[in-house]
């Protein structure tokens, strides 16, 4: 079988990461796949989530990584269970806080490495920095080894909707934008009780908008990979170099509005599909109140669906 294996992870506690990870291995479960959540963290929080919730057929586990043993001890634990975990399940989601005591090479055993953040400056800064640290997982050329990556803006207040904050940070490497997660006081009270997608409300809108744009992610890896075995030959192997998904700038980082945008895209497909149908996507009359499209979009998220530039 093979098993997709979604990482998410950020170095800074409160971003939201384990509820994301709970409410996405369930959100893929219920579309029918065999799921598996993997919790490496030591509150153990998505995968309790997922315990006390009322069963929704993921496969649940929690390991706690020998950390204080250093050097490669880590790493390999958490390769062996991982590697267990995708012989038995189609998709593998993991729950792990980042530590300099994990080293960098663990994101390549992933196909999806998922990262929330808020979209405060502060945040968003240390979220760049991250990055910085673990740029050459991204930036790799060895054919199959560098995952995608993938933003996720997590507890976002409508008002920040429309701030620019996004477009005013630089990041050293290519990424994909998901839609946001709105913050709610509902999402709270969901805790090991029921889950995010099934808010009848603005934030569970959100979560389902986030959960089509993961798996449209992964369908593009796979097609990726698809078209990577079928053009791998002798001949070729060594001519193959993983194109960045923007253009490098002069200072070597990037803009948000350079990056390939999941959000963009599904979006303009989900206007296509409405105009085919005979909505009118744009008209608020015709969308339920608690949409997410009939809140204002933010001009960095229109520039990115647009392609346009910020300069």
């Amino acid at each position: 079988m093979s098993s997709f294996k979604i990482l998410i992870t950020s170095q800074k506690g409160g971003v939201g990461k384990s509820t994301v990870a709970a409410n996405l291995a369930a959100f893929v479960r219920r579309l029918g796949k065999s799921v598996t959540l993997i919790d490496f963290d030591t509150h153990a929080s998505s995968s309790n989530w997922l315990n006390r919730a009322p069963e929704i057929g993921v496969s649940v586990q929690h390991h706690l990584l020998p950390l204080e043993q250093g050097g490669k001890r880590p790493i390999l634990d958490a390769r062996l269970h991982l590697r267990r975990a995708a012989e038995r399940a189609e998709v593998v989601v993991c729950d792990l806080t980042w530590t300099d005591a994990i080293a960098s090479e663990l994101m390549l055993e992933f196909d999806l490495v998922i990262v929330p953040t808020s979209v405060s400056e502060i945040e968003l800064s240390a979220t760049a920095g991250f990055l910085n640290r673990h740029r050459w997982v991204f930036d790799a050329i060895i054919l199959h080894s560098a995952p995608m990556l993938l933003m996720c803006p997590t507890r976002v207040h409508p008002e920040q909707l429309r701030s620019d904050v996004f477009s005013n940070q630089r990041f050293p490497v290519s990424f994909m934008l998901a839609p946001p997660v709105l913050e709610a006081q509902s999402a709270r009270d969901l805790f090991e009780r029921g889950y995010l997608m099934d808010l009848p409300d603005a934030c569970g809108t959100s979560f389902v908008e986030f959960g089509k744009a993961v798996m449209a992610a992964l369908e593009m890896r796979e097609a990726s990979l698809v078209v990577r075995e079928t053009q791998t030959t002798p001949a070729n192997l060594s001519a193959i170099v993983r194109k960045p998904l923007h253009n490098p700038t002069a200072s070597k980082t990037a803009t948000v509005s350079s990056q390939a945008s999941i959000l963009g895209r599904h979006r303009l497909q989900k206007m296509r599909a409405d105009a085919t149908s005979g909505k009118n996507p744009s008209a608020p009359s015709q969308m339920p109140a608690n949409s997410l499209a009939s809140m204002r979009i933010p001009q960095f998220f229109k520039r990115m669906s647009m392609g346009m530039s910020t300069k």
